[in-house]
């Protein structure tokens, strides 16, 4: 799952939820055309009829950690998976703000061969699968 986050100890004074529609006036750092995570907000986005181009993006990064980063030192908003700031929620240096209707849940897909894969490979399929929905 991706969220919205901000860091506490900066400026930018948020609730704890947002209308979908608020993010064209928050600045935003995202990560890079490309990449996965910016896919799936550029999806979500589409269901509220708001177009990236629109939002007000300051930076595009390269790694999730240099949003960490940047999210440290700026006022501004970043999109990330919740997986990759837990350290930062339990700490208190990162908080989530919940957008109104507009979950952003990665798919996740499995290539192999045709026929049954081997012992390991099952194995890692079904611990993915279990916690992918967690």
């Amino acid at each position: 799952e991706l969220v919205a986050v901000v860091h506490t100890g900066r400026k930018l004074a948020l609730g704890d939820e947002i209308e979908p529609h608020e993010l064209l006036n928050i600045p935003l750092v995202l990560r890079e055309r490309g990449s996965g995570t910016l896919d799936v907000f550029e999806r979500a986005l589409s269901q509220h009829n708001i177009k990236l181009s629109s939002l007000p993006v300051l930076m595009y990064l390269g790694s999730t950690e240099s949003i960490k980063l940047f999210l440290e030192h700026t006022d501004c908003m970043g999109i990330v998976s919740v997986r990759s700031i837990t350290k930062e929620l339990v700490s208190g240096a990162f908080r989530v703000i919940e957008i109104k209707d507009m979950p952003m849940m990665r798919d996740l897909c499995f290539a192999q061969q045709q026929g049954q894969g081997s012992g390991l490979s099952q194995v890692f399929m079904q611990f993915a699968m279990h916690y992918h929905t967690k």
